[in-house]
């Protein structure tokens, strides 16, 4: 099978093995015709999206009319950022291991390519195109964003300190080294960020910043360890959810791109979504509630609250973690190509908001000395 590389390249043989090896197609059905579309163009940096509608000859019963080809970035400093954190391989992992088992709704992978020798790869999903989408950039609002804390708490309650967890052993805990080399890609990347971006900042942002850096490491390890350990999102924000508003049940958000999946203290995927999805004047008035809200769905999930951790503790790992969410706006800013106007303007916000609410929340009081 020649797996493509590119979206343009996707051919109806390609489809049709592709989708015959996982069944989804029965060994009769041909997948004559391809329509591709690129789509999220400066939604995701890593990865290149495209919608594949299909046409077949032969019988086609139940037989999807689209399907989303996710393939690698083809922007060389995208790329190489996306093979130093083992990106394409671990969501890989996530559809071969977990997919189809995790407590919330994530699309249907039709196609698995790992080639790790090669470092190719590619994903066939089911297309969520149906759903409903927020935009990041104008802001989650707080009903959106309450369902989506409700959501990602059945997640963390499900691997809440289980042995299942614990042995995901291809998905790296936050004090991995694989994780943990984030603080040096946060240096490096800081003079450029500044460059770039800091005359959009807030005051004290560039100090702020400047003190992040070099404790990247310690405050991760602090907020590794100062809560139960349990599957993260890692990119827990509004362009990677979708609302199916014909339903209010299990299903309604729709949870992509897992790419960056890890294991540790879940209040890590609460704050980067207040912290990152909701503007600044949301932000001020409901994260206390909306982390109240998550915590509720935790512990009613759990069947009562958390041995060990209370909402004090969350809300305090909220603030905490507010210094070093900071860390996905100042790589992507730094290091990244936003490739067109809309990633450059979902960037720019990302750092805006990110650096506003650890100063507003004093995170700076809350790092390691």
């Amino acid at each position: 099978m020649r797996v493509p590389t590119r979206f343009q390249d996707a051919t109806p043989e390609f489809v049709t093995e592709a989708l015959r090896s996982t069944g989804t197609i029965a060994d009769d059905t041909e997948v004559a015709e391809i329509e591709a579309d690129q789509i999220g163009e400066g939604v995701g940096l890593m990865c290149t999206l495209a919608r594949l509608t299909l046409r077949y000859r032969g019988p086609a019963h139940g037989a999807p009319s689209s399907v989303i080809l996710k393939v690698p970035s083809e922007l060389p400093e995208n790329r190489q950022v996306g093979d130093h954190f083992n990106f394409y391989e671990r969501e890989g992992r996530f559809y071969e291991h977990i997919g189809q088992a995790v407590a919330v709704r994530t699309p249907k992978c039709l196609f698995n390519h790992i080639d790790t020798d090669g470092q190719q790869f590619a994903l066939l999903l089911e297309d969520f195109g149906g759903r409903t989408m927020v935009s990041q950039i104008a802001g989650i609002e707080f009903e959106r964003a309450a369902e989506a804390v409700k959501a990602i708490a059945t997640v963390h309650a499900q691997w809440w300190d289980t042995p299942a967890v614990h042995a995901l052993d291809w998905m790296p805990r936050a004090t991995d080294p694989e994780i943990v080399s984030a603080g040096a890609s946060y240096r490096q990347a800081w003079p450029r960020f500044v460059e770039l971006f800091g005359d959009h900042l807030p005051d004290g942002a560039v100090e702020l910043g400047e003190q992040v850096g070099p404790t990247w490491e310690a405050t991760q390890t602090h907020l590794h360890e100062s809560a139960p350990t349990t599957l993260c999102h890692g990119d827990y924000r509004a362009d990677n959810l979708m609302f199916d508003d014909s339903t209010s049940g299990h299903g309604h958000v729709g949870v992509l791109d897992w790419q960056i999946s890890y294991r540790s203290a879940a209040i890590s995927d609460i704050c980067y979504l207040i912290t990152q999805s909701m503007t600044a004047d949301d932000r001020r008035e409901h994260d206390r509630e909306i982390v109240e809200i998550w915590y509720a769905a935790l512990t009613a999930a759990l069947g009562g609250a958390p041995i060990g951790y209370t909402l004090d503790d969350a809300w305090d790992g909220y603030r905490a973690s507010t210094a070093n969410m900071t860390v996905y706006a100042v790589v992507g800013g730094g290091q990244l190509d936003p490739s067109n106007e809309r990633g450059l303007e979902l960037v720019r916000d990302m750092a805006v908001r990110s650096f506003g609410a650890a100063l507003e929340l004093d995170a700076a009081a809350l790092i390691p000395s």
